[in-house]
């Protein structure tokens, strides 16, 4: 593709695009988006952050991730949405509890069709997003299995919009009514067809359409997912990745390590240190930090910045090369719901400024209930969105 305008610097000079290709938009990094008929994108080897919150004046460097990874914008926050989780939840709870392993529940998944099909469902949302919002996210998030295929037909309809797919690869159901890989069968080998299939498609979109997010097996340092709190994380996770490597992905697929914040919950509730599961820099992209408000609950019945607010320097000073996003947060649909996203996105942009991706998860989840936004609610980030701060796609 051919870009109408391009200014080049030195080696660390500015580059002026009018109509940058996805892949080198990427590539390159994000600027400080928005300006009527430009985008202003940071060419060097070294993509600064912005100034953090770390007990020091200068802002913290992030080394340019490889490839054609996702690259932290220089100053701003890129703007997520997370929608419906389970478009085919219904009929998969079905043969769900009909499967007696992994084998036969992968095997009856593909024979149903339940991933295919669902690209009306993911144009349909986007849609919804920039006719409320006037103007379209940059992330969106895709909910798969690893035992099924990398979804590229619905990846391809988010790309052609110009929006970053944030691909979600769960190891199973995150209910206790179907199996589920085990991390220590991971580890061993025991699942590598399938993840060799997963691998291969997100080396076939990625060579097509560049870089994506991706992660599994989130908030692991948690105890309410098959894979939480697992001895065996570490392993399943580095074996995991050295198969996407193999495979040709991981020059597309910015791995997001996903935790739960301890700071939601009481010390009864024992959700360990995030620490304890870290696999290593090699092995990780971005952080991602996951919080709830949910109305009623003593605990986490809060602000965002409360919520976050002992996990996040932690991340800061244990991977300071390593940009942080909001990877999931949400507040209950209620009447101080608008309230709450107003100073959430204030927080992020005055309190948590390397947090360089936010994704709301506007959804109904079991565990922590209705999060959804209707159409009066979006009207409050529609407003909020107007400030250059947030990143939206192009």
């Amino acid at each position: 593709m051919k870009s109408s305008s391009e200014y080049k610097g030195n080696h660390q000079g500015l580059l002026l695009v009018g109509d940058m290709n996805r892949r080198r938009f990427l590539k390159a990094g994000i600027g400080l988006t928005a300006f009527a008929n430009s985008i202003e994108v940071i060419a060097g080897s070294i993509a600064t952050a912005g100034t953090l919150t770390t007990g020091k004046s200068e802002p913290i460097e992030y080394p340019q991730l490889p490839y054609d990874k996702i690259q932290p914008p220089k100053q701003g926050c890129l703007i997520g949405f997370f929608k419906g989780v389970f478009l085919y939840r219904k009929n998969f709870d079905e043969i769900a509890a009909k499967a007696e392993d992994i084998d036969e529940l992968a095997a009856m998944f593909k024979k149903e069709g339940l991933n295919k099909g669902l690209e009306p469902a993911v144009i349909n949302r986007i849609a919804y997003y920039e006719n409320a919002l006037g103007s379209k996210p940059f992330i969106f998030v895709l909910h798969e299995r690893l035992y099924s295929e990398f979804p590229i037909s619905q990846s391809v309809e988010i790309v052609k919009r110009g929006i970053v797919p944030y691909v979600r690869a769960c190891l199973g159901s995150y209910f206790s009514n179907s199996p589920s890989f085990g991390l220590k069968e991971i580890a061993q080998g025991k699942y590598d067809n399938y993840v060799q299939e997963f691998a291969r498609g997100a080396a076939e979109f990625g060579k097509k359409h560049g870089g994506f997010s991706f992660t599994t097996m989130e908030e692991m340092n948690g105890g309410w997912y098959d894979w939480g709190k697992k001895s065996h994380f570490i392993d399943a996770w580095r074996h995991t990745w050295q198969i996407f490597e193999d495979q040709g992905a991981n020059q597309y697929a910015t791995w997001v390590w996903e935790i739960s914040t301890p700071e939601r919950f009481p010390a009864r509730v024992m959700v360990d240190d995030p620490e304890l599961y870290y696999p290593g820099d090699r092995y990780v992209d971005w952080i991602g930090l996951n919080a709830f408000s949910v109305l009623g609950r003593r605990f986490s019945n809060s602000g965002l910045d409360e919520l976050i607010y002992e996990t996040y320097p932690k991340m800061l000073k244990k991977h300071a090369q390593k940009p942080i996003m909001q990877s999931q947060f949400a507040r209950t649909n209620s009447e101080g719901q608008p309230k709450w996203l107003l100073d959430a996105y204030n927080a992020i942009k005055t309190n948590f400024p390397s947090l360089k991706a936010a994704i709301y998860m506007d959804n109904t989840w079991t565990k922590t209930g209705d999060h959804t936004l209707s159409p009066e609610k979006l009207q409050t980030l529609k407003n909020i969105f107007k400030d250059p701060y947030w990143i939206m796609a192009k």
